[in-house]
């Protein structure tokens, strides 16, 4: 994707204060805020995940990478268009690009943008951690809560974030299910 990184929008500049993400290091994952530089590696993170789902497409593999590397530009552009005052963080694993978490902290109730994380790491308790640390990190804020959407047939995730405390909340557009974590019922429980 390098030569299509080309007309991407930049992330927006940091926000400061920084959330101090050091509990994360006991787990090897680190934060660096994202630039245009990593968007081939946050590209071809988002191409290896979405490739399985178009393995039934009758487009050839130039096709199907056309149009993911597609889809990751529009999303790309979305959210930092309509977050300009999100977090976006490339997720490290010993210094190794794994994943992308995009944080608004911009109101009282803090918002996952997304959350993404490469194949190979998945299943081993990073995700979880990352989410904890949200929302541990929106509580001692004092935010009032942490807000996600989920896509609607992503069940292992779903299952995740209700594990983790995080309740539907209202129905959704069809495609995303939107879930909330309340800071101080968690706090009382």
């Amino acid at each position: 994707m390098t030569s299509s990184v080309l007309g991407l929008r930049p992330f927006p500049r940091p926000r400061r204060p920084a959330v101090d993400a050091s509990a994360l290091q006991a787990f090897g994952i680190t934060l660096r805020a994202a630039s245009l530089e990593d968007l081939p590696d946050l590209a071809g993170l988002y191409v290896q995940l979405r490739m399985p789902e178009l393995l039934f497409h009758p487009w050839s593999q130039a096709e199907k990478r056309a149009f993911a590397e597609e889809q990751f530009r529009l999303q790309h552009h979305h959210f930092v268009r309509h977050c300009p005052r999100a977090d976006f963080w490339l997720v490290l694993r010993d210094g190794a690009p794994i994943g992308r978490l995009y944080l608004d902290r911009s109101t009282s109730e803090w918002r996952i943008v997304d959350i993404l994380l490469a194949a190979a790491w998945r299943g081993q308790g990073l995700g979880t951690r990352l989410i904890t640390w949200v929302q541990q990190s929106a509580a001692a804020a004092g935010a009032s809560g942490v807000a996600l959407t989920v896509a609607v047939g992503n069940r292992r995730a779903h299952g995740l974030y209700a594990r983790l405390g995080f309740c539907d909340a209202g129905a959704g557009d069809g495609l995303h299910q939107p879930m909330r974590w309340d800071a101080a019922s968690a706090a009382s429980a």
